[in-house]
């Protein structure tokens, strides 16, 4: 087991290393990758110190070499301040769509490691079988804010970036992306909103992540899950905002993922790309085991 802790604390380290990330002692147990052994826990410190590949400076491990990350970190966390402060403003109008569930805040911001000139990513979770109703309340909303991150938009700064929509029907992610980069991106969530204990169903159903980060996601109790609303008005409503949307979206297809029950959009998607590096500087099968 020491030299699993070891691999695994290394590991952990270059994969914070690809976002330009030190980390704390804390940090780096609770996002030890594939390691949950409570009593493993007061060895971290020591176990560090003794890699060969890492050093230490005030609270912050990181690679040899690798010093600037700590103050690129601190800026990063004072230009996610304002940010957060802004997506915290559009919550306060998008709880009011009574189909929104949930609200999260995701990407750099949410791990306080944005760059000034980033946007802001958000993840709603919506009432079964009216996605494309909350979308284009959501989308209609954060537009006359005049938040909303367009396609083809150059300037992002502090714009809202409305990357993905999941039906409460739907919250399990799908199996082709159930790897190390998603489960960062779960259990790095931080909600804003939430109603009905969405949150909760949504990590119930990602259970998955456990094996990645087992430290980073405790179990929650099953919960029951509630039928939503299904009455032929809100269908029909549904129906025809979807092909409406879609309709307009068709010349501006790029990296969307449209299936039932979900939406992204990723204006750069760099899951597989962030793996294929982290394979090649852990020298990992690039697979879901790594």
């Amino acid at each position: 087991m020491p030299r699993l802790l070891e691999k695994a604390i290394i590991k952990t380290l270059v994969y914070a290393d690809l976002f330009d990330y030190p980390l704390t002692k804390e940090e780096i147990w609770e996002r030890l990758i594939k390691i949950q052994n409570p009593k493993l826990k007061c060895q971290i410190k020591f176990k560090i110190q003794n890699i060969k590949f890492t050093k230490r400076k005030e609270k912050y491990y990181y690679l040899v070499g690798r010093e600037e990350i700590i103050q690129l970190r601190k800026d990063r966390e004072h230009y996610c301040e304002e940010k957060i402060e802004i997506a915290r403003r559009v919550t306060k109008l998008l709880k009011l769509i009574p189909s929104v569930k949930f609200i999260g805040l995701t990407g750099a911001v949410a791990v306080g490691n944005a760059d000034e000139d980033d946007d802001i990513d958000l993840l709603i979770i919506t009432s079964a079988n009216l996605l494309w109703t909350t979308r284009f309340l959501v989308t209609l909303s954060v537009d006359l804010m005049r938040l909303r991150r367009r396609p083809g938009d150059k300037k992002v700064k502090n714009k809202i970036c409305l990357n993905m929509f999941i039906d409460e029907n739907h919250l399990a992610i799908g199996k082709d992306e159930r790897d190390l980069f998603t489960a960062y991106e779960i259990v790095q969530m931080k909600p804003l909103f939430e109603k009905e204990n969405t949150y909760l169903k949504f990590i119930q159903n990602n259970f998955w992540v456990k094996r990645f980060l087992p430290n980073a996601i405790e179990k929650n109790p099953c919960l029951a899950g509630r039928q939503a609303n299904d009455k032929i008005p809100l269908r029909i409503i549904e129906s025809l905002l979807k092909k409406l949307q879609l309709k307009y979206m068709q010349k501006r297809r790029t990296t969307e993922k449209i299936k039932t029950g979900v939406i992204r959009f990723h204006p750069r998607d760099i899951r597989k790309e962030i793996m294929k590096q982290f394979a090649t500087r852990t020298n990992s099968p690039l697979d879901r085991k790594y």
